[in-house]
């Protein structure tokens, strides 16, 4: 929720862009409405913001040209950024965590860590400049970035990743019998998955499936 953190960030740049008191007055008058978007998507935003703010001083663009680009590009920026961060690299990157401090590796998680910190933090500078530079071009870029495409490929992984981490938390003792169940939970986990993205079923869905097959299996009315 950017609402007076938004101007503040933008404080500096409105105070170039306008020397006249007033008319600075005028222009953050703009920001004090609702904003809302990801944050790893708002220095893109807020390149954004800038790069029409500008026009706008320059009398290239109306005054409410502004105001309408905030209202629907903020909570569009916001979606993509909770899809891939949120329900792609994040979890992608605390499942990788999970599975190597399990084999017992501390040196690759704490790399690891510090390669996402660098990656995430030269996405938000770069992006935050690219927007500033080309402005609504920089949408174009954006949607050719395909960011939503490579959430679902991250999903993917996730399974197949939370399917490993599973496995190693399972204790195997060498019978064919804890073995199957292995397998199967795996391939119960990489089938939920598939359903999700191809089918778009609920997940709220499959988990009320499993949670009546456990009832059920508690209640000694299925058998395994």
């Amino acid at each position: 929720m950017q609402q007076l953190g938004l101007l503040f960030a933008l404080e500096p740049a409105l105070r170039h862009l306008y020397p006249d008191a007033e008319a600075r007055a005028q222009a953050a008058a703009h920001y004090s409405a609702h904003s809302n978007t990801h944050p790893y998507m708002l220095p893109f935003y807020m390149g954004l913001l800038l790069n029409i703010e500008e026009q706008v001083a320059e009398g290239k663009l109306p005054s409410n040209a502004l105001d309408t680009v905030r209202r629907t590009l903020g909570t569009t920026l916001s979606a993509v950024g909770d899809g891939f961060f949120e329900g792609g690299v994040f979890p992608c990157w605390a499942l990788c965590c999970i599975c190597l401090l399990l084999a017992g590796h501390t040196l690759p998680v704490i790399l690891l860590t510090a390669l996402l910190a660098v990656a995430l933090l030269a996405f938000r500078t770069g992006t935050f400049f690219f927007a500033l530079r080309y402005g609504l071009a920089a949408l174009t870029w954006l949607k050719r970035l395909g960011l939503i495409n490579w959430t679902g490929r991250i999903k993917v992984v996730n399974a197949c990743l939370l399917t490993v981490a599973a496995a190693m938390l399972l204790p195997y003792s060498g019978d064919r019998h804890t073995l199957l169940w292995c397998m199967g939970g795996g391939a119960a986990v990489l089938a939920a998955a598939w359903i999700i993205g191809r089918l778009h079923l609920p997940r709220i869905v499959l988990w009320l499936i499993l949670l009546t097959f456990l009832v059920l299996m508690d209640a000694g009315l299925v058998g395994l």
